[in-house]
């Protein structure tokens, strides 16, 4: 049984994982592959970067995420399903239990569908998912779990790392634009 199952290994998850992880939590982090910052080739507004790739930053996470015990498994999740002693995540490959969940994966959340959790629909924009998950302020969608990054969001994002700082210049781009903004090359 881990303490803390992350699905989606891209930047959020990732993350959350380190967070978790460093935290002293058994964490474990399942990654499909097909992260949409893989997408990117030069980003240039992550501090203490002159220009990082998406994969890159992949890399970096997923070293990080090492260095404070947290797992790393390349496998699809399929399903999620409540038992009496936690949450069960069904992968392509093997079965998980874990106290509790953090979703960080981008597009459809099909394998979620026994958790009973709320959608809202999603922005008409082709970076952005027909839906997000549901959550109060403090990211939770249901009891023990959790959703973040474009699971959850309803903007573009590249990294919010540390801080709301991203996230507030990012909202207010959007705004004063009035589309979604985002500021990397691809």
């Amino acid at each position: 049984m881990k303490d803390v199952i992350v699905i989606g290994g891209g930047v959020a998850g990732l993350q959350a994982g380190s967070f978790t992880a460093k935290a002293g939590e058994e964490t474990l982090v399942l990654d499909s592959g097909q992260s949409l910052v893989l997408n990117t080739s030069n980003i240039q507004n992550l501090i203490g970067h002159d220009s990082i790739s998406g994969s890159e930053i992949l890399k970096k996470g997923k070293e990080k995420l090492g260095e404070f015990e947290g797992e790393f498994r390349d496998e699809e999740v399929e399903k999620v399903e409540r038992t009496d002693e936690g949450l069960k995540v069904m992968t392509s490959k093997e079965e998980y239990e874990a106290e509790y969940i953090i979703v960080a994966s981008a597009g459809m959340h099909d394998y979620l569908e026994e958790l009973d959790l709320d959608f809202v629909e999603g922005r008409d924009d082709p970076y952005l998912m027909d839906e997000h998950i549901d959550t109060d302020k403090d990211n939770k969608a249901a009891e023990k779990v959790y959703a973040t990054g474009l699971a959850r969001y309803w903007v573009h994002q590249t990294s919010f790392a540390i801080g709301d700082g991203t996230k507030a210049a990012a909202n207010l781009l959007s705004e004063k634009y009035g589309e979604p903004y985002q500021d990397h090359d691809t």
